[in-house]
C-alpha cells in the first residue's frame, strides 16, 4: 500500500501521513510506502546546533512553517535541495515535494567520526588524562564501522587537533 503525500496537507500538527491520503496527481508529491519510516538521529553541529541524520545523511534546521507546527530541514551539503519536514519533536512527517533524490551519497561515516571527535574534545577539557590515552580509549569504545575508521585520522593526529583546540578555547 502506497500513500502519496501532499505539502499543502500540513498546515496543522494534528495531520499525520496515515490521515493524509491523496488523489491529486503525484506532480509535486513524495509517493512512501506506508510501513517506510526513516532513521533518524539527533546530533550536534560543529556549531552546536541540533541536526538530523536521516539514512547517513545530514540535514540541518532551516525553518517552522507559519503555524510552527511543521519544521523544516535542508540536507548539510549546500548543493543539495532536499527538504525534510518533522513535527516539533523531530517525528518525520515527508521529504520535500519539489526534490526527493539527493544529488550526492550518504556519507554516515562522516557523522560517526564527528560524534567521536566531540566526545574526546569534551572529555580533554575536564579530565587530566593525556589527550593520547583518551583519543585511544574512545577510538575502541566507539566500535565504529569499516568505512569510519578509514577516513579516521591516527590517534597522535587526533590527539594533537583536540590540543591545539584544547590550548585556544575552541572547545
Amino acid at each position: 500500500v502506497l500513500k502519496t503525500i501532499h505539502e499543502d496537507e500540513y498546515s496543522s500538527s494534528s495531520k499525520s501521513p496515515e490521515h493524509s491520503l491523496s488523489s491529486e496527481s503525484a506532480e509535486h508529491s513524495f509517493v512512501l510506502p506506508s510501513s517506510v519510516k526513516p532513521i533518524i538521529t539527533k546530533t550536534e553541529s560543529n556549531k552546536g546546533k541540533i541536526m538530523l541524520i536521516v539514512d547517513g545523511y545530514g540535514f540541518q534546521f532551516k525553518s517552522f512553517n507559519r503555524k510552527k507546527t511543521v519544521k523544516f530541514w535542508r540536507c548539510t551539503n549546500r548543493n543539495c535541495n532536499v527538504i525534510f519536514h518533522t513535527n516539533v519533536d523531530d517525528d518525520f512527517i515527508q521529504f520535500s515535494t519539489t526534490a526527493i533524490d539527493h544529488s550526492h551519497l550518504p556519507r554516515p561515516a562522516d557523522y560517526e567520526v564527528r560524534d567521536l571527535k566531540k566526545t574526546m574534545r569534551k572529555r580533554a577539557a575536564t579530565e587530566l588524562v593525556s589527550v593520547r590515552e583518551i583519543a585511544e580509549q574512545e577510538m575502541r569504545n566507539a566500535l565504529l564501522t569499516g568505512e569510519a575508521l578509514a577516513t579516521l585520522s591516527g590517534t597522535t593526529t587526533i590527539g594533537m587537533r583536540v590540543v591545539l583546540l584544547h590550548s585556544f578555547n575552541i572547545l
